[in-house]
């Protein structure tokens, strides 16, 4: 089942793009065709997957496509990639927020220029890097995919901006139209006390359905294991400076197999059957 997916959360730092990057590209890996769209102003994915020309140039770019005023077909402006195809951030995006905010079915914009023309017919799986913020790109990233993968720094103010997503923008949203959560991805983890309390903490809450297998606290005691969640690795940073993939840096690293995991969800729709 072609599908449509964000990665997101209002606070920044927790990896965000590092999840979408190498969730496009373990879907790809997985047989599928992908397309990475970067809507965040900072253009990290866009950089971090070797385009950083795209972000800074001025020629056609995505906020061609994301306006009232005669808008461009998307086509035009996404670029090849071997595994994936990219649809580029810009460094105008700011702008082009102040555009969507407002145009009275701006928040439309994704999903009519962007999903509803791309999935199925050239897709199989869309990957929407969003803005680490509340506002109208994020709220378009959201409404445009109907899905969401939300990482997560096992810290108080990593978990605090769920919540407070959670309750200012996914509830909201989800009140108009569907939006589901397929995953809680516990992100760069190192092993500590911390970590293991927090995780503790969303299985005893309402919000432990959307914790894959691979993250869950019974595996910071399983000897055979690297612990749970996608953990920390150098690799990560290094594969993001040379603009590449984590598979494409490092393809024997063992996050790879988390990342696998992680796609399946995306296809599968969930945890649930995890």
């Amino acid at each position: 089942m072609s599908r449509a997916v964000s990665v997101s959360l209002q606070k920044g730092g927790v990896g965000k793009t590092t999840i979408a990057i190498n969730l496009a590209d373990a879907l790809a890996a997985r047989g599928n065709d992908v397309l990475l769209v970067d809507l965040d102003q900072q253009g990290n994915a866009t950089e971090g997957v070797g385009l950083k020309d795209a972000y800074e140039s001025s020629e056609s770019n995505i906020g061609d496509v994301l306006t009232d005023d005669d808008p461009i077909d998307v086509h035009e402006v996404i670029r090849d990639r071997e595994s994936f195809d990219v649809l580029p951030s810009h460094v105008d995006l700011d702008d082009i927020e102040d555009r969507v905010r407002n145009s009275t079915f701006g928040v439309l914009w994704v999903r009519r220029r962007i999903v509803d023309p791309l999935l199925d017919d050239d897709y199989d799986y869309i990957v929407i890097d969003s803005p680490p913020s509340l506002g109208p790109l994020s709220d378009a990233a959201l409404i445009g995919t109907g899905n969401v993968v939300v990482p997560l720094l096992m810290s108080e103010p990593s978990v605090s901006g769920f919540e407070r997503m959670f309750e200012q923008q996914i509830g909201p949203i989800r009140r108009e139209v569907d939006l589901d959560i397929l995953a809680i991805v516990p992100n760069d983890l190192t092993g500590n006390n911390e970590e293991k309390r927090i995780i503790r903490d969303l299985e005893d809450s309402p919000f432990e359905q959307f914790i894959p297998p691979f993250a869950r606290s019974e595996l910071f005691d399983d000897t055979d294991s690297k612990g749970p969640g996608i953990r920390h690795r150098i690799a990560f940073s290094r594969a993001w400076r040379d603009g590449k993939t984590l598979r494409e840096y490092d393809p024997s690293n063992d996050m790879l197999d988390r990342l696998d995991q992680l796609a399946e969800i995306v296809e599968r729709g969930g945890t649930d059957d995890a």
